[in-house]
This record gives structure tokens, C-alpha cells and sequence, in this order.
């Protein structure tokens, strides 16, 4: 049976399991620079938080916890000035091994279709964006987050 719990993000004390660790030693993703966020209101660091449950067990050391996937999202948000005032929500597990797995393994395939063609979503997205009238990030504010060139997202070609 599985717990959530809210706790301020900066007061939260995240180790990555040993199995994760293990599972993921061979990951070729290259560590690039933290993007700056300082563009991003509270509300919007907040959501982002809201919507990524940190899925965890408890370690033997009291408000500790063993992260049972890998998230930069977390070291990202934790780089901005207002971390203090971030609210995490905490899914607490029993077992690790079916969540490092499902997390692992199925997540990703679930979702590459999804990104696979990312800076062309974006593109499409922002232009529908400017004509409804939102307020949305730049393209170059999205390109430094995706650590790609403004140039990059573009229309897809036919």
C-alpha cells in the first residue's frame, strides 16, 4: 500500500536507490548546464511540481528517502531562488523493485512517441498559443530549456 505526503521541497532529503543507481549505470545521457528558470513564476515552478509525484521508500535514516527513479526535474527546481517556498508531493512505496521497473522500462516507451517529436510539437504549440492571446514562454526561452537551438523548433517537414 502506498502513502503520499506533502513536504517542502528544500527540506526534503533524497538519496537515489542502490538499484537504481545499478539499473541506470549505463545510461548515456550527458549532464548538461541547468538551464536558468528565474522566467518562471512561482505558479509555474509549482505545477510542475504538482504533477510529478516523487515516488520514494524510506531509508533506515529518519526523514530520509531512497528516489526510486531518476529526476532532473527535482535539481532543476531546487537551483531556483524561491526552492524554499515548493511544496513536493511524496508517493511512499513498500517494494522497490515493481516501481524501479515499471518507472524504468515502461514509462519511458509509453512516452516516446510523445517526445520523439518534441520541438515540432512546440513550435505548432506556441503558434496556436500567440493566436488564442496566451502568454507563453519564447521560442529561444524554450530552446534554453530543451538545451536546443531556437532554430530547432520548427515546423515539421513534410
Amino acid at each position: 500500500m502506498t502513502k503520499t505526503k506533502k513536504i517542502r521541497l528544500d527540506s526534503l532529503q533524497l538519496k537515489q536507490h542502490p538499484e537504481l543507481i545499478r539499473l541506470c549505470s549505463e545510461d548515456k545521457l550527458k549532464q548538461s548546464a541547468i538551464p536558468d528558470l528565474r522566467f518562471l513564476s512561482f505558479e509555474q515552478l509549482q505545477c510542475l511540481l504538482d504533477t510529478c509525484p516523487i515516488p520514494v521508500i524510506t531509508s533506515s535514516t529518519p526523514n530520509e528517502y531512497y528516489l526510486l527513479t531518476s529526476m532532473p526535474l527535482l535539481t532543476l527546481l531546487l537551483s531556483h531562488p524561491e526552492n524554499h517556498k515548493l511544496t513536493a508531493s511524496i508517493v511512499i512505496y513498500n517494494k522497490p523493485e515493481p516501481i524501479l521497473t515499471t518507472l524504468a522500462f515502461i514509462r519511458p516507451a509509453l512516452f516516446y512517441p510523445e517526445y520523439k517529436r518534441l520541438p515540432e510539437t512546440l513550435h505548432g504549440r506556441l503558434n496556436k498559443a500567440k493566436s488564442m492571446g496566451l502568454t507563453v514562454p519564447t521560442k529561444k526561452q524554450l530552446s534554453r530549456l530543451s538545451h536546443t537551438s531556437p532554430s530547432a523548433i520548427r515546423r515539421a517537414k513534410d
